[in-house]
């Protein structure tokens, strides 16, 4: 998991020797007489690294900490969303520019500029943290589930030798994907786990992919969560972070029309609820509920917005701060900050995660992409399934090489569920004779039951011609939802095809088995 450290965006240097660090990282790019994008890289990498003790949750990792850096300053260029960015950047350098001039630093207003730019670029570098950490906090978490604790030591391994890049997900694959499959397969083999039949002009291998799941099944201990999923899933509980997100979903749904701000529709619920992990994103909905209403901050001393007045019930001593739409409209300003880089950075590691896959057809591909969402663990769950399935699909066509035009290969997928959830439904009005027209054995699995529908539509007749009372329908329907999925690869060898190739039709059959590891029929 990220080892990161849990910092107080008060604390670091105070503002005047953040500005001089700034200030002399300019000095020398200009004495390289270093071309403008080359100015802006070196003071946005200073301004990271200046301000890292006020960045929560960044991590410890030089890795990590490169992997950020290169979000922000470089990969992330291609996204639109990065204009903005790039744009504060330029303003941040030219108002460096400004306060390295004779008398600059004397100007309070140009110095106030300069921070509040600061501010927003950190907000910026803030949602990248977020999101790397998020989400492959959730990914790890998703191994563990699936292989155990021994799982995090290949991890470990991978996340302090290599950065949050395509070779990130391409070792994670490697060593949790690739490797179970092969070896997987092997077992099946050795076990002749597998079936051999002949259909009409057809040989037919038939694969239990139950035969790889069971390897999985490790059921370990719950892992504990990281501070970063726990802040995410603590914005579903809290009424303030739960307005704060529809005012942060409502803004970007707003903006998301625009081109230069094209918010992926189906990413947006996601990307409001890391931005308002953040404090500015609360902050922001309270100060513009109260200036919406014409009230004050409620703070009789003058201290932060939302603090009790005074003790008694006394009225307070000293006139209460106005909230002015400056101060909303800058918190409004963070937020967009952050909700590009999350979206950014959501972008960067879903095309990351999907080009390190070897060998998937752009068909599997696709599906992966769908699956994959936001890194959820939902999500991730469902997606390494797939990647299994479609790994075990592509070792099949490997395995066939130049004969592949000869085979076809299927997968079949049940829907079944535990014998034991479909026993409590008898309470409900379900029958032995229902049951049996619903569902039948599983034979691969004692304590399963396989769906006889094998679509929505079909199952929704079988339960209209069943009589089946709505309130035992709904539990079937959410069976149905939930259940699991029996899945069986089926190799379709046209013996037709293969014997215009040879004139010895058995050598040339035994000849191809074995590259499956059949070596005899």
């Amino acid at each position: 998991m990220n080892d990161a450290r849990n910092h107080d965006p008060t604390q670091g240097l105070p503002p005047d020797q953040r500005l001089a660090a700034y200030v002399a990282c300019l000095a020398a790019t200009k004495d390289r007489r270093a071309v403008r994008e080359v100015v802006e890289r070196e003071v946005l990498l200073c301004l990271i690294r200046t301000n890292s003790d006020r960045i929560n949750e960044y991590p410890l990792l030089e890795t990590q900490q490169r992997s950020i850096i290169e979000i922000v300053a470089a990969r992330g260029a291609v996204d639109p969303l990065h204009g903005h960015i790039r744009k504060l950047v330029g303003e941040f350098v030219a108002q460096l520019g400004q306060y390295a001039k004779p008398g600059g630093g004397d100007s309070s207003q140009l110095r106030t500029r300069l921070v509040n730019t600061e501010t927003q670029l950190l907000k910026c570098v803030q949602g990248v943290v977020y999101t790397t950490a998020l989400c492959t906090d959730n990914f790890i978490e998703t191994l563990v589930r699936a292989y155990g604790e021994e799982a995090l030591g290949p991890s470990d391994a991978v996340s302090e030798s290599t950065e949050l890049d395509e070779r990130f997900w391409r070792k994670h694959f490697e060593h949790f994907v690739v490797r179970m499959v092969d070896e997987a397969y092997d077992a099946i083999m050795t076990q002749e786990a597998f079936t051999l039949s002949k259909e009409r002009s057809l040989l037919v291998i038939r694969y239990p992919f139950d035969a790889l799941l069971e390897r999985l099944c490790r059921t370990p201990k719950p892992l504990d969560k990281t501070r970063v999923q726990n802040l995410f899933e603590f914005e579903t509980r809290d009424f303030a972070s739960r307005k704060a997100r529809k005012l942060v979903h409502d803004i970007l749904q707003g903006m998301a029309a625009r081109p230069d701000y094209p918010f992926a529709s189906g990413d947006i619920d996601f990307i409001s609820q890391i931005v308002c992990i953040d404090p500015a994103a609360r902050e922001m909905e309270k100060l513009q509920t109260l200036l919406l209403s014409g009230g004050l901050t409620g703070d009789a001393t003058g201290g932060a917005a939302g603090e009790a007045p005074g003790t008694d019930g006394e009225p307070p001593a000293t006139p209460a701060p106005e909230v002015n739409a400056e101060q909303v409209q800058f918190l409004r300003e963070q937020v967009v900050g952050m909700a590009c880089s999350v979206a950014i950075t959501l972008n960067l590691l879903r095309e990351d995660f999907l080009r390190a896959l070897d060998g998937f057809s752009p068909k599997e591909t696709a599906i992966v992409r769908r699956t994959l969402g936001d890194f959820s663990l939902p999500c991730l769950g469902k997606a390494l399934q797939s990647l299994l399935e479609f790994q075990f699909v592509t070792l099949l066509r490997r395995r066939a090489g130049e004969d592949m035009g000869k085979i076809h290969i299927r997968t079949r997928k049940e829907r079944r569920t535990s014998v034991a959830a479909v026993e409590t439904l008898f309470d409900s009005g379900l029958t032995r004779i229902r049951r049996n027209k619903l569902w039948q054995p599983d034979p691969g699995r004692s304590t399963m039951q396989l769906f006889r529908p094998q679509t929505a539509t079909e199952l929704e007749s079988l339960l209209h011609l069943l009589q089946i009372e709505p309130q035992l329908a709904r539990e079937i329907g959410s069976l149905w939802t939930d259940a699991s999925f029996r899945v069986e690869f089926a190799l379709y060898i046209s013996l037709d095809l293969l014997s215009r190739s040879t004139t010895n039709l058995n050598q040339r059959l035994a000849e191809l088995l074995s590259r499956f590891g059949i070596t005899r029929l």
